[in-house]
């Protein structure tokens, strides 16, 4: 196990294009941390500049307390996991799992003799020992029954899991997966996510993983790091980035669906505070809110998630239903209100597209952001 600490990391490529920004983050011993964005996001070169395969550009890189910034990729004792499995095709699994371990240096025989007269027994004890590391990953994998067979062989998730076994035999300090499932089917996505959370608490190892899925980051993580063009937007427990967003952005992108977000102003009344945008108007009386009140409307984003915007047999906003999609327990409804578009999501339920409704918002669970491009989450 490691402890990796990145202070102020950045990557600059020729003409000035900053894949990553100022990233600052430390990963304990031991700990499991996603990072997670869209496409473009940094994420990746973040990742490869943990593993060495890019150079720093800017900041300080340290494992252990050492700082590696110019230490090559083998001298780190890190293992990687690719996205395509890298895998050699000509190898059967046996041989793709000890790879690594495997000396390259071939010697006539006559210069054998010279080097050491227990050469040879060396030789045999390591490539026991090798071997005995190989089968206990392949039994921790479930893949023992494979390793005499060619990765063609191989199914997408049996490929996988060899490829995690390469870098198991290796017992390295840091684990770094890049996107290692994102070529398998969803069901296998689901039970590989699983077998990964399980081989952690297995070993205990530290892990850095990377995915573009926020479902498989909120899922896998101890912690969650959100980028966004190379800024770290958020560092927290998966449960604290979707209940309390630090900006517009990480609101919107973690979750499925993705959060109602209503533009509009907030002030005080008599009878509490009211919310008017986009036409559409909620009153209610929320000591949270209050701090965030003037004595002048004051414009803000309200943010509410589509768990949280309930379908009312009574009284509320009143709304169309306009797409429906079931999921066998529970339903997305895409309902028009005001001058907009909301998701709410419900229990099954019998309801048409086309059909008026009528809506409420639970304000306990709805946040408030301001409008500007940033978009932080405000808070009393």
């Amino acid at each position: 196990m490691a402890t990796i600490e990145l202070e102020a990391l950045g990557k600059i490529y020729p003409g000035g294009v900053r894949a990553v920004q100022g990233a600052s983050l430390r990963i304990e011993h031991g700990e499991f941390v996603v990072l997670v964005g869209p496409s473009g996001c940094g994420k990746s070169t973040l990742l490869r500049m943990i593993a060495g395969l890019e150079t720093i550009s800017e900041g300080t890189l340290t494992i252990d307390g050492a700082c590696v910034n110019d230490l090559p990729p083998q001298d780190r004792d890190i293992a990687m996991v690719f996205q395509n499995y890298a895998l050699y095709p000509h190898m059967d699994v046996r041989t793709n799992m000890a790879f690594g371990l495997l000396r390259r240096r071939r010697f006539p025989s006559a210069v054998r003799a010279l080097l050491s007269p227990d050469y040879a027994a060396n030789r045999i004890k390591e490539r026991q020992e090798i071997d005995t590391r190989v089968l206990s990953a392949a039994r921790t994998l479930g893949i023992e029954h494979l390793l005499a067979r060619k990765p063609a062989a191989l199914s997408g998730g049996q490929r996988q899991r060899v490829a995690v076994g390469r870098a198991m035999v290796r017992e390295p300090k840091v684990f770094l997966f890049d996107e290692p499932l994102s070529n398998l089917d969803a069901k296998l996505r689901v039970e590989m996510r699983a077998e990964l959370r399980m081989l952690h608490r297995r070993l205990g190892a530290t892990m850095v993983y990377v995915t573009h899925d926020q479902e498989e980051a909120m899922s896998l993580g101890d912690r969650v790091v959100v980028l966004k063009d190379g800024l770290v937007q958020q560092v927290a427990a998966p449960r604290q980035v979707y209940e309390q967003p630090s900006n517009r952005f990480v609101a919107e992108f973690v979750g499925t669906p993705t959060m109602n977000m209503i533009l509009g102003d907030m002030e005080a009344r008599a009878t509490g505070m009211r919310f008017r945008g986009q036409g559409i108007m909620i009153e209610g009386v929320l000591d949270a809110w209050k701090p965030f009140i003037r004595p002048q409307p004051r414009p803000v984003v309200l943010g509410v998630r589509p768990e949280h915007v309930r379908i009312a047999g009574g009284t509320g906003l009143p709304a169309t239903v306009e797409a429906v999609e079931h999921y066998g327990d529970r339903m997305d409804v895409v309902l028009h209100c005001g001058d907009r578009t909301l998701t709410a999501r419900c229990a099954p339920q019998p309801l048409q597209e086309g059909a008026q409704v009528a809506v409420t918002i639970d304000l306990a669970q709805t946040h408030l952001f301001d409008p500007d491009a940033a978009g932080a989450r405000l808070r009393a």
